[in-house]
C-alpha cells in the first residue's frame, strides 16, 4: 500500500509543470525546466475522514492530508500554497516509526509575495502565497527560513539511517465558520525539483480532494462513526474483569513522550513487580509517535468499564487563541482539546474542543465520559460539565492536547520535561481523574466542583 500511494503520490509532470510566477501555487522558481510526462489530479493521497481514515488518535476539529515523497538524492519537495482563513494549519514529516523529524507552524510560514502572515500579525486577511521546502537530509544547526528537514532516521544517539519515502501531514484545525474542511484556500501544491530548484522533476496540480478519499466517496457515505457514537455498551459485560493494560486503579493521567513510554507504561500495569528503574528515564521512550503534532503535547488517561460506568476529567482551562476577552497572541494555547478515543483501533469517538468546552465559575472544565443511558441529569454545559459519548469499547482514553503554547504559559504540557511530576510543573492544569456512578453525580448537585469532587471521594473508597 505504501508504495502505492508513493507512485500515486509522485507521478510525473506535463510540460506546464514548472511554469508560473516564483512563489505562486503550483509554480517554479521562474527558471525551472520540467521533466516527464503526464501529471495525476492530485499530489494528496488520503484525506481524514471519521468513518475511513480513523486512526492514529486523530483531533475531530481537525482535518489533514497526506502525501507519501521518495526521497530522491539530489531532490527536493517544494509546497506551495495559500494561508486558509482557520486557527491554524501546520506541515509536518515523519520518519518509519511515525515520529514527527520536523515541523513549521503557520505563524513561522514566511510569505512569498510580500504580503503580511494572517498567523503572526492581526487583522490581515487569508489568501497571501508562500513556499515551504522539504530537503531530504538531517536538520542542520541553522535551518533555512521556511524549510523541513527529513532525510534519516535516528537510533539511538550515533546511528542515522536515511529515510526512503517521506510522510508529509497537513494539517488545518477549525476553519473560520460556513468555510469547509479546507478553508477558503486550494490545497498546497507539491512539486518534486532538484536541489537547487532549478529544474521540475515531478508537479502535481492544483486540486480540491484527494485521489484516495475520492476513490472512497464512491462507497457512499458510511457514517461508521456516527453508528459507533450511538451504541451503548452491555452493562451485563460490565461486571467481568477486563481491565485493559493500558487502565489502572484508582485511575492516573501521564504526559505522552512516545510509543516506547507507553509500552513501558502497558508492561509495568501487566507485571506483577515493579519494573527496574534502569527502564525508566531513557530518552529512548520519548520522541513522540502516531503520527503526533510536533507543535502540540498531550496528557492520556486511560479508563476500563470494569472499573466504574463514568469517567471524569478536571482541569484548569488555559485561554486559545479568539476566546473572548483574550488579545491576538496573548492566548496561553492556539487551541486545546479533549477526545474520547478507543486504544486498540485508535479511533476517536468525539471530541471536546477549547471554544466547545464548557468552563466554569472558577475557571476549569469538567469533562465526563459515559454511555448515553449512564448520563447523569446535571451533566450538562448549563452546569459546567461537557458530556462526551463513550461509544462501543469496553476501554476508554482520554487524550488532552496543548497546541502552540505563549512562551508565558509556564503551565503547558511542552514544558513537563521527561521522567517529571507533571504537576510540579503544570499545576491545576494537570488533570485530575475519577470514576464515578450516575447516582453518584447526580446526588452532587448542580456545581461541577462539587460533582467531581463526588466522585473522586467515591473512588478513593473503592480503591484496593
Amino acid at each position: 500500500m505504501a508504495v502505492a500511494l508513493t507512485l500515486a503520490a509522485c507521478g510525473t509532470s506535463s510540460p506546464s509543470g514548472g511554469s508560473g510566477s516564483a512563489g505562486q501555487p503550483g509554480s517554479g522558481d521562474g527558471s525551472g525546466t520540467p521533466i516527464g510526462g503526464n501529471t495525476p489530479a492530485c499530489g494528496w493521497v488520503l484525506q481524514s475522514d471519521a468513518d475511513v481514515v480513523n486512526v492514529a488518535y486523530p483531533d475531530q476539529s481537525a482535518t489533514y492530508w497526506v502525501a507519501l515523497i521518495p526521497n530522491i538524492p539530489g531532490a527536493r519537495l517544494r509546497i506551495d500554497g495559500q494561508y486558509p482563513d482557520a486557527r491554524y494549519f501546520s506541515f509536518n514529516v515523519y520518519d518509519p516509526a511515525l515520529r514527527p523529524i520536523d515541523g513549521i507552524a503557520d505563524r513561522d510560514i514566511a510569505p512569498s509575495d510580500g504580503t503580511v502572515n494572517p498567523y503572526a500579525q492581526p487583522g490581515v486577511a487569508s489568501g497571501g502565497h508562500y513556499s515551504v521546502r522539504v530537503e531530504f537530509k538531517p536538520r542542520p544547526d541553522t535551518p533555512a527560513a521556511n524549510t523541513l528537514y527529513s532525510g534519516s532516521t535516528t537510533l539511538g544517539d550515533a546511528l542515522a539511517i536515511p529515510n526512503p519515502v517521506t510522510a508529509v501531514l497537513y494539517r488545518i484545525y477549525i476553519p473560520a465558520d460556513g468555510l469547509p474542511p479546507n478553508a477558503d484556500v486550494p490545497l498546497p501544491t507539491l512539486t518534486l525539483e532538484t536541489a537547487n530548484g532549478s529544474s521540475v522533476i515531478s508537479s502535481q496540480a492544483a486540486c480540491s480532494e484527494p485521489q484516495l478519499s475520492t476513490l472512497i466517496g464512491q462507497l457512499g457515505a458510511l457514517d461508521l462513526n456516527g453508528s459507533l457514537i450511538r451504541i451503548d455498551y452491555p452493562d451485563q459485560l460490565d461486571v467481568l474483569p477486563l481491565r485493559f493494560p493500558t487502565a489502572t486503579y484508582p485511575p492516573t493521567s501521564a504526559v505522552f513522550y512516545g510509543l516506547p513510554d507507553v509500552l513501558l507504561r502497558i508492561l509495568d500495569n501487566l507485571s506483577p513487580v515493579e519494573l527496574p528503574a534502569a527502564l525508566q528515564g531513557t530518552e529512548l521512550l520519548s520522541g513522540g509517535g502516531f503520527l503526533s503534532n510536533s507543535d502540540a503535547a498531550y496528557t492520556s488517561s486511560a479508563f476500563s468499564r470494569s472499573d466504574g460506568n463514568i469517567f471524569v476529567m478536571r482541569a484548569r482551562a488555559p485561554s486559545w487563541r479568539g476566546a473572548p476577552g483574550v488579545n491576538f497572541n496573548a492566548e496561553d494555547l492556539r487551541y486545546w482539546s479533549v477526545c474520547q478515543n478507543e486504544f486498540a483501533t485508535q479511533r476517536y469517538v468525539a471530541c471536546t474542543a477549547d471554544e466547545q468546552t464548557a468552563i466554569d465559575a472558577d475557571g476549569f472544565f469538567t469533562v465526563m465520559v459515559s454511555d448515553a443511558a449512564d448520563r447523569p441529569a446535571n451533566a450538562t454545559q448549563d452546569h459546567g460539565i461537557t458530556w462526551l459519548p463513550w461509544g462501543p469499547y469496553p476501554d476508554g482514553l482520554l487524550l488532552y492536547r496543548h497546541m502552540l503554547p505563549n512562551p508565558a504559559f509556564a503551565q503547558a504540557i511542552q514544558n513537563v520535561p521527561f521522567g517529571t511530576d507533571p504537576v510540579s510543573v503544570m499545576g491545576d492544569y494537570f488533570p485530575s481523574v475519577a470514576y464515578c456512578t450516575k447516582a453518584t453525580a447526580e446526588a452532587a448537585g448542580n456545581r461541577a466542583w462539587d460533582v467531581f469532587a463526588a466522585c473522586a471521594n467515591e473512588t478513593a473508597e473503592r480503591a484496593p
